[in-house]
């Protein structure tokens, strides 16, 4: 039973009173009248007040009763023993009164209590539903703190054997986690205001929840316990699906890498394997003839050099292998590297580069970047009709210097354009009349983006594309982990 406080048990009293004293002076009532009224006091006391203080109101409003109304008037005795019975009838009625109140006040009390309780467990429960699995963990400890107010929450999770804090000098130790776990048993610190719960759903022991903070009723306790189960269950459960997926991606990409690597080496060999055996078979062929052959053998030679060194590249960066060796380039050196890696293939186009020298320089790996414009510049080529104009300009705007590559082929579809970085995609022009894997677009975005850098494309159905190269300026000196140290100011040109 909680203590009398002293402003409801005033005011619980000092109201009975007024209505004694109403009753009396200004309303001239009888005895009967306001043991009525007195009675609807000390419910109303019993409905807003604890039972200490109800049960004190109605042993106040006996007395007054007694002393104002039941003879002799204004004295404590009572003279007739119709008295006595009266003023016990009143006492007893009243003290049962005030026990009825008090159980509806706190079971309307309780009723809220667990109403609250459950809403936050349902807003528990939503936002875990809509959750990744990446912020399903977090997520738990930063709601737990919200909704219910702890100062401190762990999770321990033991498929995975992490431990989870929303504090960097917690109270609740992994060991206590780890034991909560084991034991399967709810671990309470009076002292230290903590309280740790383990995570099972059915049999299976999913890890533990620790909290710092208000002691919640057992009912509360085990309801939050099957709701971070399930959430926790949940994660798992897409957790293992993105493995699995990744798996299955993984394998139908290298399916088809190995499809798409299989029909393109397919014809360069087989021409350099007819050149072969011509010159090894004919006697015939004159020098001239003999030197288109070779050169026939060289340009196959190179294309396979080319497609390999693209399925390396991709190798490596699907592999987390790619290695900067970071420096700072002038953008406009970067544009003719890629050129220059082209050589012969981009003469069949009209190229109109528009570079202004005094662009910053960017910080990257110029090997890479180089390859990544001269996969861009490939597509170009293949994709624009032989004579077209293949235009190249670079720009540079807070910070960020822009490198564009616009052809006039045949554009790009909105579906086309969402797709036209995944590995091995090929547009719905290019299966059959151009050759190649659709790795190339792929490598220059990984490239890219390796470089803290983006890639973006702009197409219209008929009128070609612009893809557009977006890298940070470089503005001081930098010294990568992997690679060696250059001057910003002094970039090579």
């Amino acid at each position: 039973m909680r203590p009398l406080r002293w402003r409801p048990t005033v005011a619980a009293i000092g109201g009975v009173l007024a209505l004694a004293l109403a009753c009396f002076y200004l309303l001239n009532t009888n005895a009967i009248v306001a043991a009525l009224l007195l009675l609807l006091a000390v419910l109303i006391a019993g409905i807003y007040a604890s039972l200490p203080e109800a049960i004190l109101a109605s042993l106040v409003a006996t007395a007054l009763l007694d002393y104002f109304f039941i003879p002799p008037v204004k004295a404590i005795t009572i003279g007739d023993p119709e008295g006595w019975v009266a003023l016990l009838v009143f006492l007893a009625v009243s003290l049962i009164a005030t026990n009825l109140s008090s159980r509806m006040r706190r079971q309307r009390d309780e009723l809220r209590y667990r109403q609250q309780e459950t809403e936050k467990l349902h807003a528990l429960s939503r936002a875990m539903l809509f959750s990744s699995s990446e912020d399903a963990r977090r997520l738990i400890l930063n709601k737990c703190v919200e909704l219910f107010g702890f100062e401190e929450v762990a999770l321990f999770e033991s498929a995975s054997g992490q431990f989870h804090n929303t504090q960097t000098n917690p109270a609740i130790t992994n060991e206590q986690l780890s034991r909560a776990a084991i034991y399967g048993s709810i671990q309470e610190d009076r002292q230290n205001r903590t309280t740790i719960l383990p995570i099972t759903l059915g049999n299976k022991a999913l890890g533990s929840l620790g909290f710092r903070g208000d002691p919640l009723p057992e009912a509360t306790l085990q309801a939050l316990g099957d709701t971070v189960a399930v959430g926790l269950a949940q994660a798992q459960a897409q957790d293992a699906g993105t493995r699995a997926e990744a798996v299955r991606k993984s394998e139908e990409l290298k399916s088809v890498m190995l499809d798409a690597l299989a029909h393109d080496l397919k014809t360069p060999l087989t021409v350099i394997e007819a050149a072969i055996d011509m010159l090894l078979t004919s006697t015939a062929l004159s020098d001239e003839q003999r030197r288109d052959l070779l050169r026939v053998i060289h340009e196959e030679e190179q294309r396979l050099k080319r497609k390999l060194g693209e399925a390396i590249h991709l190798a490596r960066i699907d592999a987390k292998r790619m290695q900067l060796h970071m420096e700072a380039i002038r953008p406009c050196a970067l544009i003719d590297g890629a050129v220059s890696a082209l050589g012969d293939r981009i003469a069949t186009h009209t190229l109109v580069i528009d570079c202004p020298a005094e662009l910053p320089a960017v910080h990257g790996d110029r090997e890479l970047l180089e390859e990544a414009l001269k996969q861009l510049l490939d597509n170009a080529v293949k994709y624009s009709s032989p004579g077209s104009q293949i235009n190249v300009s670079a720009s540079a705007a807070n910070g960020v210097v822009q490198i564009g590559i616009r052809d006039r082929g045949p554009g790009l579809t909105e579906v086309e354009q969402s797709r036209v970085f995944d590995k091995f995609y090929r547009g719905r022009y290019d299966r059959s009349a151009v050759q190649g894997t659709g790795m190339g677009l792929a490598i220059a975005k990984e490239i890219l983006e390796a470089h803290g850098g983006s890639i973006a494309v702009e197409s219209q159905v008929g009128h070609g594309s612009l893809f557009t190269v977006m890298l940070h300026a470089a503005e001081e000196v930098t010294v990568p982990a992997n690679g060696r140290t250059s001057q910003a100011a002094s970039p090579d040109t």
